[in-house]
């Protein structure tokens, strides 16, 4: 079976993870390249069920990464300004970040559509998509212009060119991953698109307006996830539904950047660790 690579772009750095092991690469402060990797657990038992390996795959992608987010700043940072990265720290940012998510992409939409005086579900359901969609956009547009966030999002395109490289068997080098598009299909932000278009489906059975409805739509999240994570995986796995995946291509357009070779190497140091870890041989120059 074909070694299958994921991961996500971290504080300073680039997170890579096989079924068997994670691997942090971060540029520290003094310019160092800091490699941090650890054993996972494998699901391969729940793996092989539709729906269910959508759930497991949600819960990996988010408690893992907010977990390399934390170890990466740990890694990058220098010594006074390491208790940023501290767990309890971290945890109070994570927890305004889920609540902010829920706010402005669950209850604010919901409400908004709410105001419309109709019943139709689907016209409500289709509005409610288009506002969680717009206010999606809307705010990735808005934290890109942040010099961090730019930084982040050129790692973003180092992750993929580096997933790119392996998938192509190329030489691992600098040079050899530069033609490689930023973008890739099995991107988390195509993952996140499908959820919002899902959404519209799937929430026009939902109760409409009050917080009964905010409720049970957080409520169907899993479910939601699950539907999605199959759309994301047929597109990137089935030729003849490519197409499936365009739109999270098109989005990456803004949660995406060309990365300088600095941030290509790091890309680089992270997958030649995760491949070392599976006994994969690598081609260098």
């Amino acid at each position: 079976m074909p070694l299958v690579l994921g991961g996500q772009a971290v504080y300073e750095g680039v997170m890579l993870r096989s079924p068997n092991f994670l691997t942090i690469a971060v540029r520290t402060s003094r310019g160092e390249i800091s490699l941090y990797y650890e054993p996972l657990k494998p699901h391969q038992k729940f793996w092989r069920y539709p729906f269910l390996r959508g759930v497991i795959a949600l819960y990996d992608a988010v408690a893992l990464g907010l977990r390399s987010l934390r170890l990466s700043m740990q890694m990058a940072l220098p010594e006074e300004e390491k208790h940023v990265a501290e767990p309890h720290h971290f945890a109070w940012q994570a927890f305004l970040g889920l609540f902010l998510a829920i706010a402005l992409f669950v209850a604010l939409p919901h409400i908004a559509s709410a105001q419309i005086p109709m019943n139709d579900r689907w016209i409500l359901s289709g509005f409610e998509g288009i506002v969680r969609l717009f206010v999606f956009i809307l705010f990735l547009w808005f934290v890109g212009r942040s010099k961090e966030a730019q930084r982040i999002f050129a790692y973003h395109g180092a992750e993929h060119k580096a997933v790119h490289a392996f998938e192509h068997n190329c030489d691992l080098s600098v040079d050899k991953l530069k033609p490689f598009p930023p973008q890739h299909p099995r991107c988390g932000t195509s993952f996140l698109i499908f959820v919002l278009l899902v959404k519209i489906v799937l929430f026009a059975f939902l109760p409409i307006g009050g917080w009964q409805g905010v409720l049970t739509r957080i409520a169907m999240l899993p479910i939601v996830a699950s539907v999605s994570f199959e759309l994301l995986r047929l597109g990137a796995t089935k030729p003849f539904l490519s197409w499936l995946s365009l739109p999270g291509i098109w989005l990456q357009k803004l949660t995406t950047r060309e990365p300088d070779e600095q941030q290509l190497e790091v890309a680089l140091a992270a997958l030649r660790e995760v491949l070392r870890l599976e006994g994969v041989h690598v081609h260098s120059q």
